[in-house]
C-alpha cells in the first residue's frame, strides 16, 4: 500500500475509535463523587441515564439520574408518579443553576401542565439530594423512602430551558412527550 492510503485507513481507524468511546452509556460510568451503583440503563430519549442501588427490605432508592449535552440555561428532572406514565402528578427530583448561583436540586410536586417546578415536599421522603454539573453533563444524586413493597416504578425524566431564575415549559417534541416509561428496580426491565 502507499503512504496515502496507509495514512487514510489508519485515520478512519481512528475516528471509529474515538467514535464509540465517546458513545454515551451507562455503563463503567464513573462518577466524580465516587458513588457507585449496581444497576443502570440508559434511558431510550433525552440523552439521559439512570443508575441506582435498590434495597428491596427498606424500599430505599439510591440514584443518580444523568443528562448529557447540557448547557448552563437548562433544567432536568427525573420524577415517580405513583399514578401512571403522565406529567400531572410526578414526584420530581429537579437541578438548575439560578443567575449568579450555584446548580443546586430540589424536589418538586407536579399538579398542572402551566408549572415553573416550584419547590415544595414530595409523597415520599427524600435526602441526600444534590446536584453536579460538569463537563456538559448534568446530574442529580438522592436517596428515596419509597413505599414498603415498591418494586416497579413509573418514571418520568425531563428537560427545559430557564425563563431568567425559573425553569420554562419544556418542548413538545416527540421526545420530550415521550419521556416516560415503567422500571422495575429489582430486574431493571424497563417499558
Amino acid at each position: 500500500m502507499n503512504k496515502t492510503l496507509h495514512l487514510a485507513v489508519f485515520a478512519s481507524i481512528l475516528i471509529s475509535l474515538c467514535s464509540l468511546s465517546h458513545a454515551q452509556t451507562c455503563q463503567n460510568h464513573k462518577f466524580s463523587n465516587q458513588n457507585t451503583y449496581t444497576k443502570c440503563i440508559d434511558l431510550p430519549l433525552l440523552k439521559s441515564f439512570l443508575h441506582w442501588n435498590f434495597t428491596e427490605s427498606s424500599s430505599r432508592l439510591d440514584l443518580a439520574f444523568r443528562h448529557v449535552g447540557t448547557i448552563p440555561s437548562e433544567w432536568i428532572a427525573w420524577a415517580i408518579n405513583p399514578q401512571g406514565l403522565k406529567m400531572i402528578g410526578s414526584q420530581a427530583l429537579v437541578a438548575y443553576q439560578r443567575l449568579g448561583g450555584p446548580f443546586r436540586a430540589y424536589t418538586s410536586p407536579i399538579y398542572s401542565y402551566n408549572t415553573e417546578l416550584p419547590e415544595g415536599k414530595l409523597s415520599f421522603t427524600v435526602s441526600a439530594l444534590s446536584a453536579t454539573f460538569e463537563n456538559g453533563e448534568k446530574t442529580i444524586f438522592a436517596s428515596l423512602q419509597l413505599p414498603y413493597n415498591t418494586v416497579t416504578i413509573n418514571q418520568v425524566w425531563q428537560n427545559g430551558l430557564l425563563n431568567g431564575n425559573a425553569p420554562a415549559a419544556h418542548t413538545i417534541s416527540p421526545d420530550n412527550l415521550h419521556s416516560c416509561g415503567t422500571l422495575n428496580l429489582i430486574t431493571g426491565a424497563a417499558n
